[in-house]
């Protein structure tokens, strides 16, 4: 049997006002910043990569927020707690916008189902982190879980 999955990352990125960073993306909207991890590359250096490529800042990885997979597709997504580092917001050819919001703005703002989801696990994490694998077309939950951090 042959296995083939791919891995992207994202991460909730947060500055000392506890405000969230968004981007504009020109297919789903306003979401979190992340992306593929490439071949070869680890999961850290592809996460701090994409946020640089995508918002212009740096950031230190904080924390694991939880993974879904994609059960249609194969796609394994996890996402990360990072806090704000440095550089300036601006956009690229992956962003329309890039700006620091409330995270109830946040919430409201970003409109994509399964990227709603996410952001709302991340934004409830505390002790635990979440399972969850789902379909894409229509978003469907599937299977789903909260477990317990240590």
């Amino acid at each position: 049997m042959e296995y083939t999955h791919f891995v992207s990352v994202a991460g909730l990125v947060c500055n000392d006002k506890d405000e969230v960073l968004l981007l504009k993306s020109p297919r789903r909207g306003w979401e979190y910043p992340g992306g593929m991890v490439e071949p070869g590359e680890t999961l850290q250096d592809a996460l701090k990569r994409e946020i640089k490529e995508e918002t212009g800042v740096d950031v230190e990885i904080t924390g694991f927020i939880g993974v879904c997979k994609n059960i249609q597709k194969d796609v394994v997504n996890i996402d990360f707690s990072c806090k704000y580092t440095g550089g300036e917001p601006s956009t690229s050819d992956e962003s329309l916008d890039v700006k620091w919001v409330s995270k109830d703005e946040a919430l409201a703002l970003v409109t994509f189902p399964l990227t709603k989801k996410r952001l709302k696990n991340m934004l409830s994490a505390v002790d635990t982190v979440s399972c969850f694998n789902f379909i894409r077309e229509p978003f469907e939950v599937v299977t789903e879980g909260k477990y317990a951090v240590g």
